[in-house]
């Protein structure tokens, strides 16, 4: 039970990645972007040839993190913008699920139908961590590496949204989106921002899980559905609430999977988030919004 969990635990900091972005986007844009699961896979298969051409793994992160920065702001400016212009961000859900498709398609094309895996970022042979009459859990180096990749972006994400002038325009750009243009605010810069720093976010969880699992072409739907209930769980537009409920969405279906199978994981997590819902509408760390008529 203690290896499940703590394998469950290893997906959810992958999720919480995926949840973070889409609700860094949400937050600036109100535009849930499902195809931030389909740039997870493309990041992981990018770090899987470029490791494949002799780039050492951690080189291959750092170029693979800065590439989707500067590819999702492309999208945003080249794609999503001119469509949210056009139809409004209500209908941007199918814009982003058509991305989505988009993208397998490219890596179908590109990669083929066959899984992939990458190195670890660094060698060492697994090591077992006991807990007295628990018994004890294997732990793989790269594991540790999901978990400090998570840390170091959720750290240095906060950081920048609380203690820096553009954090500042950030929040109030995603508190009051025409107040904050009124005053001088260049939205469409901040816009760009927060795509960039959701490309960031897709990076650095499709190298980090690449080395511990397979990944193909339709494995994109998965990432996009995970982290979109990972965020919706958490609240979206709530940081913290991603990470939560990343987390909280790892451990049921870690526990399911091996206890059930992957098929009533995936259920057992659809369940769980009409649960919460009924309960608490806004997730659990987000807000209600109250609209004055």
């Amino acid at each position: 039970m203690l290896q499940v969990l703590f394998g469950g635990l290893i997906d959810g900091c992958v999720y919480a990645l995926v949840a973070v972005g889409m609700s860094l986007v949400y937050s600036i844009t109100r535009v849930i972007n499902l195809a931030q699961g389909g740039f997870v896979v493309l990041a992981a298969l990018v770090t899987v040839s470029l490791q494949a051409a002799g780039v050492p793994p951690p080189v291959a992160l750092v170029v693979v993190l800065v590439g989707f920065a500067a590819l999702l702001a492309g999208v945003d400016r080249a794609v999503l913008r001119p469509a949210a212009r056009r139809i409004g961000n209500q209908r941007m859900l199918l814009v982003t699920v058509g991305l989505l498709q988009a993208i397998s398609g490219l890596l179908l094309v590109v990669w083929g139908n066959l899984p992939y895996t990458g190195r670890p970022f660094t060698a060492g042979r697994p090591w077992t961590v006991t807990a007295g009459a628990l018994g004890g859990i294997t732990v793989q180096p790269q594991q540790v590496w999901i978990v400090a990749l998570l840390l170091v972006a959720v750290l240095a994400l906060v950081g920048l949204l609380r203690h820096t002038d553009l954090g500042l325009t950030m929040r109030a750009t995603a508190s009051r989106p025409e107040a904050a243009q009124l005053v001088g605010v260049d939205t469409d810069r901040i816009r760009l921002i927060a795509f960039g720093l959701s490309g960031a976010m897709a990076a650095l969880a499709g190298a980090a899980v690449v080395p511990i699992t397979f990944l193909q072409f339709d494995t994109t739907t998965s990432y996009a559905v995970s982290g979109f209930v990972a965020a919706v769980l958490g609240g979206l537009g709530s940081i913290g609430g991603a990470v939560l409920g990343g987390l909280l969405l790892g451990i049921v279906e870690g526990v399911f999977s091996r206890y059930t199978g992957s098929s009533l994981a995936q259920v057992a997590a659809i369940v769980l988030l009409i649960g919460l819902l009924l309960v608490r509408p806004a997730g659990l760390l987000g807000r209600t919004e109250e609209v004055r008529r």
